[in-house]
């Protein structure tokens, strides 16, 4: 047994289970994609708070307002489940209490009885375009060093990985 070096593992390169070391290979690399993005979403989410505490947001709700802002026609409460990857009981909680404090509406779907469509409320969009104008430079200066065409690809990869597990 050889060991292979993959980021700060120092990991033992294992042929068990029928598995070929290009396959081990890329189990290590996976795997440290996982723990990074577990650490990311971490990061992400002490930035969205501190981001959005002035604007009486917490991440939570920034990632609801969002969905539904770039939505073009609003979203039912599963829909926006979907998009965020949480559970639909979760975002209805949320979304109860932003339209509790006028920030997000609901409207009759036409397309769904039951399902109503979710909106930005007039104060909702105030707040919003606010967020924007914190969230945007915000985002320029998070990638000014990263190149787009890696920003491209990482999303790319995020994107397949989301459609293979959903």
């Amino acid at each position: 047994m050889t060991e292979k070096r993959y980021g700060d593992n120092m990991l033992p390169e294992l042929t068990t289970f029928g598995y070929k070391s290009v396959h081990v290979s890329k189990r290590v690399l996976f795997l440290d994609i996982v723990l990074s993005i577990f650490r990311l979403n971490g990061l992400l989410i002490a930035e969205g708070d501190a981001m959005t505490e002035k604007l009486g947001l917490t991440h939570a709700r920034w990632k609801v307002i969002g969905a539904v802002a770039l939505s073009r026609n609003g979203l039912t409460v599963p829909g926006i489940a979907r998009v965020l990857g949480q559970s639909r009981q979760a975002v209805q909680r949320i979304t109860d209490v932003m339209v509790t404090d006028k920030l997000l509406e609901y409207c009759n779907n036409p397309n769904h009885k039951r399902s109503v469509l979710v909106l930005l409320s007039e104060h909702g969009k105030e707040v919003y375009n606010t967020l924007r104008e914190v969230q945007d430079p915000w985002a320029i200066d998070a990638t000014d060093d990263i190149p787009t065409e890696e920003l491209e690809v990482a999303l790319r990869l995020v994107q397949r990985l989301i459609k293979k597990f959903n």
